[in-house]
């Protein structure tokens, strides 16, 4: 709802103009092969009060392989079970290949309410895992007033 020239703000109005953060960090590492595994620890719950709150989410995934040749890994967000794009990828071409790689992601969430919005990852096989602990999300929330 737009503001109005002369229009009497509320406290709950100014509040939400207000930029909502939140972060979480890995707890443990997961191994392969996993499809759209959650990494453990890297699950944020929030509520919205607003229909389509805009959202930035900032995910960092730690991804390694333990054997040579370990294929491709990707990292995702998924907001409310949804899975969203663009993925983060991983290739490991040799034994011991370890990488560090983020991705972001913007948009609204259509319906006020508690959302659940977490990382995950697809490992191809049993020689990579997600190290957790060196995985982290950021999710800020902007919500319409």
């Amino acid at each position: 709802m737009p503001l109005l020239a002369g229009q009497r703000l509320k406290a709950g109005q100014l509040d939400r103009l207000r930029p909502r953060r939140y972060s979480a960090v890995g707890t443990s590492t997961v191994a392969g092969p996993l499809t759209n595994g959650d990494i453990p620890g890297c699950t944020i719950t929030l509520t919205t009060e607003t229909a389509n709150a805009e959202y930035h989410i900032i995910g960092v995934f730690d991804i390694r392989a333990t054997l040579g040749s370990a294929g491709t890994a990707t990292g995702r967000a998924a907001i409310d079970g949804a899975m969203q794009s663009p993925l983060a990828t991983f290739n490991a071409p040799d034994a011991s290949g370890r990488n560090t790689v983020a991705q972001q992601w913007t948009g609204t969430i259509p319906t006020a309410g508690s959302h659940t919005i977490k990382l995950v990852a697809t490992l191809t096989n049993s020689t990579q895992e997600a190290v957790g602990v060196n995985s982290s999300v950021v999710v800020i929330i902007q919500e319409v007033v």
